[in-house]
């Protein structure tokens, strides 16, 4: 079957020069290179002109239009004569649309027929490089024709049909505005994670970033009966299973990896039983472990187990554990740029798979925890490492940090062993007070102060629990304080 059709693209230019009311609805999606015949896509970008210049538009006005340019055709064709016969028989505003519509799949097949041309030249040209090199950037042609297919929105009036929208919204309410997350609080200020979008969490090496994602990718792996990629710069699968192991079952690791744990009768039940009921979550993780490979790489990775996997407009989610800047350099680009172009890739990456993407990244020094006060500690962008983009383009930010000994006394045990600290969010949940989140705190030393809200949780052996926020943690210091103190309802006073 041709891709082309000058039946069509005649019903189009005829049914434009008709009904020429629907042209603004037809001009966001079709342009003259949807036409094959030379004539036509010359009609087209006159009309479009016209229409764009408030001219008049009517068969000799176009005709005169197009011979006042000089364009010539091939078989010497009369312009006048041509437009006449173009637009002489009638053809209604829906059947305009639905030719209009038809002329761009043709085009849309068309572009995807020369890629694979593209790409069988492309094959012909690497027989004697690697392999894993020619997949990378055939799979990287073939994501950039995807990608080109993504419709523009085009202009909206942002205020027409609000009532509809809310009221549609209220015939189907949802929980959450994207997938929630295991951790009750979380979801609770910040509404889970939302498709298309990318969200960072930066901490200090060995701070518990990577148990964190572990556990959020296998949860909600379970919670939503979706697949989830997991993508490893640093650890191979067998050692991420050990972890897994150790995290769910509660036994510690060493004892996991080395085999004793055959010789503890508790450590044997703890293990054959919680083992034997994770079968009962239907997790579906993917562990790939890619090393230093380039962002390039992990995004062909990524697209080759969404098609295996999940299949084109399924739910999935893609963890990175973690941003790196590895690539080799080029030119002069330095590494705060490196790193740039590797957030700017994986944001390209949940919108073109359509799913949320979490990863992690390093803090800087000024991040550093250890041996320091509360007052000497930086939970703020600037401990972010490397590129400025990190907090551009995601739609979350969060610092995960250790809590000093300090804070433990201040916050009370209870609330866990490290901090969830926000630096950016787009999204907020069910209750969240907006992004002024402050909370007012009393200090041992009786002076009151407005403090960003915080997500607490608990890490131990791989296992990760939530332990409130910052107004649990004020709950609990205040229950500590005796009767003959007076009541301090007004600590937890949101701001």
């Amino acid at each position: 079957m041709p891709l082309h059709s000058l039946q069509i693209e005649r019903h189009v230019l005829g049914g434009l020069i008709q009904n020429q009311d629907i042209i603004s609805e037809v001009e966001s999606f079709v342009s003259e290179k949807d036409f094959v015949a030379q004539p036509h896509a010359t009609i087209f970008s006159c009309l479009i002109s016209s229409f764009l210049q408030n001219e008049k538009i009517d068969k000799v006005i176009l005709a005169q239009k197009i011979k006042n340019l000089g364009i010539s055709f091939k078989d010497n064709i009369n312009i006048f004569d041509y437009i006449e016969s173009v637009s002489f028989a009638p053809i209604t505003k829906q059947a305009t649309i639905k030719a209009c519509q038809e002329l761009v799949k043709l085009r849309a097949l068309r572009d995807v027929s020369d890629t694979c041309d593209e790409i069988k030249t492309h094959i012909d040209k690497s027989v004697n490089q690697p392999l894993d090199q020619t997949i990378t950037e055939i799979d990287e042609i073939y994501g950039q024709q995807v990608n080109s297919f993504v419709a523009e929105s085009g202009d909206v009036d942002l205020y027409a049909g609000l009532s509809a929208l809310a009221e549609e919204r209220g015939n189907n309410p949802q929980e959450e505005i994207g997938f929630a997350t295991p951790f009750p609080e979380f979801n609770r200020i910040y509404g889970g994670l939302k498709r298309k979008n990318l969200y960072i969490i930066a901490a200090r090496a060995k701070a518990g970033k990577s148990t964190l994602l572990n556990e959020l990718c296998s949860e909600m792996s379970s919670m939503h009966n979706m697949p989830v990629l997991y993508l490893d710069t640093e650890m191979s699968t067998e050692e991420t299973q050990f972890r897994a192991i150790a995290s769910k079952t509660g036994v510690p690791l060493w004892y996991i990896e080395t085999g004793n744990w055959r010789k503890n009768p508790d450590y044997v039940q703890k293990l054959r039983g919680h083992l034997s009921e994770l079968g009962k979550k239907n997790y579906k993780v993917t562990h790939h472990f890619i090393g230093n490979k380039k962002i390039s790489e992990i995004k062909a990775i990524a697209r080759r187990w969404y098609l295996k996997k999940v299949g084109r407009g399924g739910k999935c989610m893609i963890v990175l554990d973690y941003l790196k800047a590895v690539d080799p350099l080029k030119g002069n680009q330095q590494e705060h740029q490196m790193m740039g172009d590797k957030v700017d890739g994986m944001k390209e990456l949940s919108g073109e798979l359509d799913c949320p993407i979490l990863t992690a990244t390093q803090n800087n020094r000024s991040g550093i925890t250890t041996n320091r006060d509360v007052s000497e500690i930086v939970d703020d962008e600037s401990s972010v490492g490397i590129s400025d983009r990190i907090t551009w383009y995601a739609s979350g930010v969060w610092i995960l940090r250790r809590r000093v000994a300090e804070e433990i006394v201040l916050d009370t045990p209870e609330s866990g062993t490290h901090k969830l600290i926000e630096l950016v969010t787009r999204h907020q949940g069910r209750e969240a007070t907006g992004h002024q989140d402050l909370l007012r705190r009393t200090f041992p030393d009786g002076k009151t102060k407005y403090i960003k809200n915080f997500i607490n949780f608990n890490i131990s052996n791989f296992r990760v629990e939530e332990r409130g926020s910052l107004r649990h943690s004020i709950e609990r210091q205040n229950a500590q304080f005796l009767i003959s103190d007076g009541p301090r309802n007004n600590d937890s006073e949101t701001l």
